[in-house]
């Protein structure tokens, strides 16, 4: 029977120890070979060829070496030896594409060689160049005798989800060389842009990452600051600076949308290697002179700019001008110096300045080219423009020249560009006047309104790429200097097939896109304001014509995803997550194992398990049913890879998990532990052989027992 249930129970998760890399193929592999001295031509590397015939045997296959396990033969003649030795093996990957950023083959050698995946070469070792025929001769005789791993990364895009197959040709120096020697090994490297999407879902009252990410929670409105006060609410923009380019030792600058009065938060940040999290050493919020300036305004999101600093961008352009200096004090992109904790003083001057010469408007975010001159950014208003900025001096915003972006056809009514073309106007930002309402000078010259621009990034093409947030699309455009080109809606403005755990589902993108970033794979992150609040991911062979897009995260209750900046490693993601409902109550542990509650604006760090925290981490999550009579299930069931066992704990005490063959004999021990009570899925059967398999469950005494099938 299942039993509804009015209480909520806590959901942990356990994974075995998530590695930064999966090794796809063993070194001693099982290899089919021919090795008849026969010319095979071209076909024999294809999918569709059989190798029924072929013999086979296990790596390292050769002869006139020690450690060979298969000897292969070289002909009748020890002085006319066959010339090609043919080998091939599928390998099964699942979501190669998704879960790795490379895979690297690790081959020896003797004495040339040449790789095939799936019909198509990627590695070429000691062969000359052009075309190879079956008696090319290797460049080289291999002084290593095949000793040394010669290392190559591959693509994730040669490789199919599923079976794979692996194509090699090995070539001989001379028709009397006395050895050969071949043996592979594949590994896939995992990366923050590795993963399996999440299922799509509605908003709960937890953070849904992927099981191989955790995330470790860094502050959390209302907590006491080092220097004093409390952390302010609506954390936005979660900027982290490196300290001489490093991945583990920095600052991170916080923005709060608080309106009217906003604030920024500076906290000194460093990474523990031996317990891998991150320490907070001091924080403060972050200077303002009231005479100057008179106060931050509702800020939202920001930049990092390439010399080190922050920009934080005042949302609200409330019309006031307290200390009568001219500038209305509300509205304007503000630098923040990591070092003085302060915003930034220009040229000599006595006095904080705000970036004037940028124009008064609903900023958000600001990009900063690498020639530390050029700034892209846009005005989260229903009319809002997208601009360019260009400094008189690299690595000082006070001055410059300012343009809106107008196309040559005004938007579609869902907001599909229709022609791909456009130009920079410029706009007038020399008195205080013109700079007060750039905004309305950018309109009436004719500068194209997309609905709510919340971010704009400079992808690795050099494209632009910015968002909309009403019409729900990325677009992108080159910058030829006084003209724009190859205007297009990169992403979002219609449906993606989502491959994720139970099974593909057609995800609309829907609206609300915010923050944007690229991270040094090439992939696009995508926070949602709005609508379910998810985090997308693009990634970078994405095209609308061949959509390759993932669901990466899902926040809690009554929460949107902001912020998002990289560690220059990529090895971290730091993000907030803004205004949860207050009265969100369920319990996750964050990678230190702490207990969270998202009831409150809080900034994170997220991270694949292997680089932050415990390699074993629970996630709690809601339960509103227990069927009583089913306590032990396994999904996928058959599977290729892998099984996930889920049991139902119903009251804590000792587990058990015991794998064995169909003989009755015990091949594998999963965990052997005492538990909390909860539903626990536990990764198994990557070790395992094809073949039937019994699990053995024991739940504080009681055995519980399922047979899976490896395919």
């Amino acid at each position: 029977m299942k039993l509804r249930i009015g209480l909520i129970l806590s959901l942990f998760i356990l994974t075995s120890a998530v590695k930064a890399q999966d090794t796809l193929l063993n070194a001693g592999a099982l290899w089919k070979y021919n090795d008849l001295g026969i010319d095979l031509g071209v076909l024999w590397k294809n999918n569709s060829y059989s190798d029924a015939s072929w013999s086979q045997g296990n790596a390292p296959l050769g002869f006139g070496l020690t450690n060979i396990n298969t000897t292969v033969s070289f002909g009748p003649s020890s002085t006319n030896k066959y010339t090609t030795t043919y080998f091939r093996k599928w390998v099964n990957i699942t979501n190669p594409r998704d879960l790795y950023s490379k895979i690297q083959f690790n081959v020896r050698r003797d004495d040339g060689v040449i790789i095939y995946v799936n019909g198509v070469e990627v590695l070429r070792s000691n062969m000359p160049s052009g075309n190879v025929t079956y008696t090319t001769f290797s460049s080289s005789c291999a002084v290593d005798n095949g000793s040394v791993w010669q290392t190559i990364d591959i693509a994730t895009n040669y490789f199919n989800d599923g079976n794979n197959l692996i194509a090699v040709e090995l070539h001989q120096c001379n028709l009397t060389s006395g050895d050969l020697l071949f043996n592979l090994q594949m590994i896939g490297s995992k990366s923050m842009a590795g993963f399996e999407s999440i299922s799509p879902n509605v908003q709960n009252q937890t953070f849904v990452i992927p099981p191989s990410h955790t995330f470790q929670l860094l502050v959390k409105e209302g907590r006491r600051l080092t220097a004093g006060g409390k952390v302010p609410g609506r954390a936005d923009f979660t900027g982290y600076i490196p300290i001489n380019g490093s991945s583990e030792d920095g600052y991170i600058h916080l923005n709060h949308e608080n309106a009217p009065i906003g604030a920024v938060t500076h906290y000194k940040v460093n990474f523990n290697t031996s317990t891998k999290l991150w320490n907070i050493q001091s924080s403060q919020k972050i200077d303002v002179d009231a005479t100057d300036i008179v106060n931050l305004y509702k800020n939202c999101s920001g930049a990092i700019t390439p010399w080190g600093t922050s920009l934080s961008g005042e949302e609200s352009r409330d019309s006031i001008d307290v200390n009568n200096d001219g500038y209305l004090d509300a509205g304007w992109l503000v630098e923040i110096d990591p070092i003085t904790r302060a915003v930034k003083k220009y040229n000599g001057g006595s006095k904080q300045q705000k970036l004037w010469a940028l124009g008064r408007m609903s900023h958000e975010n600001a990009c900063i080219a690498h020639d530390s001159v050029t700034v892209y950014y846009g005005e989260d208003y229903t009319a809002g423009c997208l601009y360019k900025f260009v400094a008189n001096v690299p690595g000082n915003l006070s001055s410059g020249t300012m343009y809106v972006l107008k196309l040559d056809s005004s938007l579609s009514s869902n907001g599909a560009p229709l022609k791909s073309t456009g130009v920079w106007i410029q706009v007038p930002n020399t008195t205080k006047a013109q700079r007060n309402f750039a905004y309305d000078f950018a309109a009436n010259l004719g500068g194209t309104p997309f609905d709510g621009v919340e971010d704009a990034e400079i992808g690795p093409d050099s494209m632009i790429y910015f968002t909309s947030k009403i019409y729900g699309r990325v677009y992108r455009f080159n910058d030829n200097g006084n003209a724009v080109t190859n205007f297009e809606s990169y992403v979002g403005g219609r449906s993606y097939l989502i491959n994720h755990y139970n099974g593909p589902t057609n995800v609309a993108w829907g609206t609300g896109n915010d923050n944007l970033a690229f991270d040094n794979e090439g992939n696009l992150w995508v926070f949602q304001d709005g609508g379910n609040n998810y985090i997308w991911v693009v990634k970078k062979d994405h095209s609308q014509a061949s959509p390759k897009v993932q669901l990466f995260g899902c926040v809690p209750t009554g929460a949107e995803p902001t912020g998002i900046t990289f560690s220059p490693d990529n090895r971290f993601m730091f993000m907030s997550i803004q205004h949860p409902s207050t009265t969100n109550r369920s319990v996750m542990k964050d990678a230190t194992g702490n207990n969270i509650v998202f009831n409150a604006s809080s900034a994170l760090v997220v991270g694949l398990k292997q680089d932050l925290g415990s390699d074993q981490t629970k996630i709690s999550r809601e339960i509103t049913s227990i069927d009583f009579d089913h306590l032990i299930s396994a999904h996928p069931n058959p599977f290729i890879n892998s099984t996930t066992l889920e049991l139902m704990v119903l009251n804590r005490g000792a587990l058990s998990v015991e794998i064995y063959n169909i003989n009755g004999q015990l091949v594998g021990n999963s965990i052997n532990e005492y538990v909390e009570e909860g539903v626990w899925q536990i990764e198994l059967g990557k070790e395992l052989n094809p073949g039937f398999y019994f699990i053995r469950a024991v739940i504080n005494g009681i055995t519980h027992s399922i047979k899976v099938i490896k395919e």
